[in-house]
């Protein structure tokens, strides 16, 4: 939970982190684009009242030293509501258009100057000047409050800095909180959920849930994917678990019962040779004595596969490996089976490409593994089965094949026929052995290092593969 936390506050801070920052640069950027527009607008003078009264000088001519304005002049007036009085050195009316009444016909320096500073009438006033023959004329242009207005402003340079930089750091904050509510919700649906989704998912697993499945998107998109994998491989764990539970639990009793089964007959024949007043001719007593002697082998031979099989798991065996001929190996395994009055007539057949094919293995153990796996295909078959094994060398190893033409095994088993317990048993039927054949031989195989696969189909029959380093 505490590494869940630490990652989960690391991609928070760094998210965080990289919103503030592009917060702040989006204000630094804002700021540099309202100040270049500002500046951008104070270039323009078409529209500015000051500089068109300055200009407006173009437009007044002189008629035997009176002035006028030209009709052009009239015109831009007349297009912005705007009107004129022209004044003469003593402040005095020489001309005027469009004057409204409440403009005086003569000023003086400070009723001029208040003017120019507040406005006359409704009216926002500007002042130009204008020279004829060495005279200088003042004119008033003024335009409707409506339209333009004038404000005269009083200020203390170092209360607006500070104004200023309050309003700046004011703003930042409230971009800086608005990030981090942004980013919160952010997290909260597109990071947040996920995570907690991931850690419900961890948590279902671990109480043995193994059965949901999770949308595979988002930015945690491949943490889901793998999840989804875990689910489905525990899934099938425990699926298998449960049947190797049922397996063993059946080997547990059939092994109880052969082991059961050989001790009823040896007690029962032991009880009846112990009689005093019951004389036995010497063949009885060599036949119940061969019955006891074969199902105590048969209980020995029991109990030294479940000791091997224990060995072999725990790796508490010394393997000896040295240098040995495969190819003379396998024929006095071969040998050794038809030599067995049962198996003196099955249809075994041998096939090698050289008479030498020098491995370097254990050859008590791989012995055993071998005939287990030979045995197999004969004792779980009819007498008619067809067995095939062929060995060969392949680049720089040693392949054994024993295939057989038997009933198969069924897609069902096939997953379990090297795990313990695969098999019960039962001495009354020509199928002996423990069930531990099998996993016994891959034990054996794998201590080897090597390899070994099965392909069966029912009524069509088995091939198992053995691949060995050599």
């Amino acid at each position: 939970m505490k590494f869940i936390n630490r990652n989960k506050w690391t991609i928070t801070r760094t998210f965080l982190a990289a919103f503030l920052i592009v917060i702040t640069l989006t204000f630094v950027i804002n700021c540099v684009l309202i100040f270049s527009s500002v500046i951008e607008t104070s270039k323009i003078s078409l529209d500015n009242p000051e500089d068109f009264t300055i200009e407006f000088s173009k437009y007044i001519s002189y008629k035997n030293n009176i002035p006028y304005v030209e009709e052009e002049g009239k015109e831009e007036l007349i297009k912005k509501a705007a009107w004129i009085q022209i004044l003469d050195e003593d402040f005095k009316e020489k001309y005027s258009f469009h004057k409204p009444k409440v403009a005086p016909k003569r000023y003086n320096p400070i009723t001029l100057m208040h003017g120019y500073k507040y406005d006359i009438g409704y009216y926002s006033i500007f002042i130009g000047e204008s020279k004829n023959n060495h005279k200088t004329y003042s004119y008033i242009v003024g335009f409707p409050l409506e339209n333009i207005a004038k404000h005269t402003l009083v200020f203390s340079p170092f209360m607006v800095k500070k104004i200023i930089s309050g309003g700046i750091l004011f703003l930042l904050c409230i971009n800086i909180l608005i990030a981090i509510i942004v980013a919160y919700l952010f997290f909260a649906t597109k990071m947040g959920k996920p995570l907690e989704r991931i850690i419900q998912g961890i948590k279902e697993l671990s109480e043995g849930n193994y059965e949901k499945y999770y949308k595979e998107e988002g930015i945690y998109r491949e943490v889901f994917v793998s999840l989804n994998k875990l689910n489905k491989i525990l899934n099938e764990n425990k699926l298998q678990r449960k049947e190797l539970d049922k397996m063993r639990d059946n080997w547990i009793t059939s092994i109880s019962h052969d082991v059961k089964t050989p001790l009823s007959s040896i007690k029962g024949y032991s009880e009846i040779m112990k009689k005093p007043d019951y004389s036995f001719s010497p063949s009885e007593v060599k036949e119940y004595s061969s019955i006891i002697w074969k199902k105590a082998s048969y209980i020995q031979a029991l109990i030294e596969e479940l000791n091997l099989t224990y060995k072999l798991k725990n790796k508490l065996f010394l393997v000896n490996k040295s240098k040995t001929n495969m190819v003379n190996m396998l024929q006095n395994i071969i040998i050794e089976i038809l030599n067995h009055p049962m198996y003196s007539k099955r249809n075994l057949n041998f096939h090698y490409q050289k008479e030498i094919v020098m491995g370097f293995v254990d050859e008590v153990l791989l012995k055993r593994a071998l005939t287990n796996l030979i045995f197999n295909a004969i004792i779980h078959n009819d007498e008619k089965v067809k067995v095939d094994i062929l060995i060969y060398e392949k680049d720089n190893s040693i392949y054994i094949l024993i295939k057989d033409t038997g009933k198969g095994i069924s897609k069902e088993d096939l997953p379990y026929i090297f795990e313990r317990y695969y098999r019960g048993t039962n001495t009354s039927s020509s199928n002996e052995g423990s069930g531990l054949g099998m996993a016994i031989a891959k034990q054996i195989i794998d201590i080897h290092r090597g390899e070994i696969y099965i392909e069966s189909k029912l009524d069509v029959g088995t091939d198992i593969t053995i691949i060995l380093n050599k």
